[in-house]
């Protein structure tokens, strides 16, 4: 028994790393893709042309 348990905490323990160094990359990926400069003000001039365009009540 004590064999299996071993192997199980070690399975339990990689696949533990492998979600979190997914998500981590996930979040890399998008945080990335979301702090360029470029991005930040583009995204800030739709909202106002949005906003802009949006009907006044």
């Amino acid at each position: 028994m004590n064999p299996f348990f071993k192997s199980y905490r070690y399975l339990r323990k990689l696949t533990w790393a492998m979600i979190v160094a997914f998500m981590v990359g996930v979040h890399n990926f998008y945080k990335q893709e979301m702090d360029s400069p470029d991005s930040i003000v583009s995204q800030i001039k739709m909202d106002e042309e949005e906003n802009d365009a949006a009907p006044k009540d």
